[in-house]
């Protein structure tokens, strides 16, 4: 029987270290209307307008539900339009259920596999409260509010046969069937969080069914988990079932007694696990506790958090349409700063009702695959090393890791000719270098405290080029 103290040390698995890359899958009645506003990120938006306008103009679409009912707000209007004024939000849980019996999670699977991703999360129940798979655990407030189809089974044993880790995401910290809505600012979030003891064992009970169920390599929980949940009894079972799984940093949970400090601890607890740069709106400012036990912590925006801080993942949406989706740039970009920062990057990729995602959004994470086809070596299995990034003479920006005894530097552009520097390094008289997945050959000159590496012949074109160094160089 672990305790809190003995969890404080456990190790964190290498698989999950060593993945560098997942997909998780939100899917769900809001997949019926599939729509939110092409704002751009939403971290971003809690950065640059607070959390009232990012809540109004929220761009996930797994947010529909709240969105839809903030008068005014461009989900709202949407909705309107689309749907009239009288559709309710309970009628896409019928009509998903309905596109259920069409779709093909393999393709889907398929899709996620060819981008190269390591593990797969996929949504065992959001912020709506509809759930996945077949639970014993009914919904008390809502007849019908799940599949009669195991559709995290589904999910998981696809994800499995492509040899991927499978892993669940389930929202503890709200559920809107649950009461809540409209949430327009951030102390209407905390309000919404339930704290009933009906609610913690509801939550508990699903836990644990997962975990006997499909046995997932992650538990992604959502917010915060309820006050009254044995959250020490619920990790035992769960690395009990899973010696080799790991859990995220949103297990915190806050004393329902205290409703001052209730909001206090939770606005800090919202603003660690979504940073923002600005001033955040005050709710009482307080210092809150840390989760008691946590296995990576995430973030949603572009900050990495401290060496010292351990294992951690950053979460990206991918966008849902032509407007919002990330470019394979994109893309590439973030699996690259992420891993140079010693993180893994999770792109959340929605698909439709009928449990597909679009062609272009299929082609860009082929592309992104492709990529880790040929680059692959500077981003699996590394850590971060002595320095993480860099850039060079002309203005391109650097990014390394390191594996054993060589370090990749990973040039976030393609040079102009067939010669750049790289800045502050000194190799060993012997070192030798190649650029990954390309025909062209290189050759290195030490020129006082940097490095200049000459080609055979200049670069295509491509998000990212890699540098392999053996063995590692030197800092000056």
């Amino acid at each position: 029987m672990e305790t809190w103290e003995s969890l404080s040390v456990r190790p964190v698995p290498e698989w999950f270290q060593d993945a560098k890359l997942g997909v998780i899958v939100p899917w769900g009645p809001y997949a019926v209307p599939a729509w939110a506003p092409p704002s751009g990120d939403h971290a971003a938006l809690v950065a640059e307008h607070g959390w009232q306008h990012a809540l109004s103009n929220d761009p996930r679409a797994e947010w529909y539900a709240n969105c839809m009912r903030i008068p005014g707000s461009p989900t709202w209007e949407h909705h309107r339009a689309a749907w009239g004024r009288l559709a309710r939000y309970e009628s896409f849980g019928r009509l998903f259920r309905q596109c259920l019996k069409a779709s093909d999670p393999a393709t889907l699977v398929d899709a996620i596999a060819a981008s190269g991703a390591r593990y797969l999360i996929f949504t065992a129940k959001h912020h709506d409260g509809f759930l996945l798979w077949t639970s014993r655990k009914k919904n008390p407030r809502r007849r019908e509010w799940q599949t009669s189809m195991d559709v995290v089974g589904a999910f998981a044993e696809a994800a499995r046969e492509r040899g991927m880790k499978f892993g669940v995401y389930y929202s503890g910290g709200l559920d809107w069937t649950f009461g809540g809505l409209p949430i327009r600012s951030l102390e209407d979030l905390l309000e919404a969080i339930p704290t009933t003891r009906t609610y913690s064992a509801y939550v508990d009970a699903h836990l644990r069914e997962l975990i006997i169920r499909y046995r997932p390599s992650v538990l992604w929980n959502d917010v915060c988990s309820p006050a009254q949940e044995d959250i020490l009894s619920l990790l035992n079972f769960y690395y009990e079932s899973v010696p080799d799984g790991v859990v995220n940093d949103r297990f915190g949970q806050f004393d329902p007694e205290e409703s001052a400090g209730l909001g206090r601890r939770l606005m800090e607890h919202f603003q660690r696990i979504l940073p923002v740069r600005k001033k955040p709106p005050s709710v009482h400012g307080s210092a809150a506790p840390a989760p008691r036990h946590l296995d990576f912590r995430t973030t949603e925006d572009d900050s990495a958090p401290a060496e010292e801080e351990g294992v951690w993942e950053r979460l990206r949406y991918i966008g849902r349409t032509e407007e919002s989706l990330l470019s394979v740039g994109d893309m590439v970009r973030s699996v690259v700063d992420t891993a140079a920062h010693g993180g893994n990057l999770l792109l959340s990729a929605g698909p439709a009702a009928t449990g597909l995602i679009s062609e272009p959004a299929i082609s860009r994470l082929h592309d992104l695959g492709e990529w880790l086809r040929r680059n692959g070596e500077a981003i699996y299995s590394t850590r971060r090393w002595e320095v993480t990034e860099a850039v060079t003479d002309e203005g391109i920006e650097v990014r390394y890791t390191r594996k054993g005894m060589t370090v990749y530097a990973i040039l976030l552009g393609t040079p102009a000719g067939r010669a750049f520097i790289l800045p502050s390094l000194r190799f060993l008289p012997y070192a030798s270098i190649r650029i990954l997945g390309s025909v062209s050959h290189a050759a290195w000159f030490q020129e006082g405290r940097d490095v200049m590496v000459r080609l055979s012949e200049p670069l295509r074109a491509s998000p990212a080029h890699v540098i392999s160094i053996t063995p590692a160089p030197r800092l000056t």
